[in-house]
């Protein structure tokens, strides 16, 4: 993971595991706020097209809770995947798609609510015809990915 990071740090990426603590992605400061999505920084998946945007993190809650929004382009995906150390939940937004979690598979519309357990092996597909916008949210921020397929880093979109 070390390695993964330097390479991060040179390429201007941050990888998953670091979205807890990234301070210039997220509205700063601690106490009670409000503010509108267009207001934070968008960033973009290095392999696979997808966007996310961070809603709340360590440096603007002070707490140890992770909460993103991402987007799916028709035909995306999420690499393979599972949590140590964290649960986590999707509500989906916009858009059709599907799960997988430990070989089953799930179909994601709107309105629909995924809970997946510390453990459970996961891939989220958006359908060929359809983007996929869900929230994103995880019980404890700080907490180890494991990527069975390519490992996955974000990069701060410029405009």
């Amino acid at each position: 993971m070390a390695e993964s990071s330097a390479r991060a740090q040179e390429s201007g990426t941050i990888p998953h595991h670091k979205l807890i603590d990234a301070a210039g992605i997220v509205i700063g400061g601690t106490g009670s706020r409000v503010f509108h999505l267009d207001d934070l920084p968008e960033l973009s998946s290095e392999h696979d097209g997808r966007k996310k945007k961070v809603l709340l993190n360590t440096p603007s809650t002070g707490s140890e809770m992770l909460v993103d929004i991402l987007d799916y382009a028709p035909g995306g995906t999420s690499p393979l995947h599972y949590h140590k150390g964290t649960e986590h939940f999707f509500f989906v937004l916009g858009g059709r798609g599907r799960i997988i979690i430990n070989d089953r598979e799930y179909p994601l519309r709107p309105n629909t609510v995924v809970w997946i357990v510390d453990g459970d092996v996961h891939k989220v597909y958006a359908d060929p015809d359809s983007r996929l916008q869900f929230l994103e949210y995880f019980s404890k921020g700080r907490h180890e990915t494991v990527f069975i397929e390519q490992a996955c880093e974000w990069k701060p979109r410029t405009t």
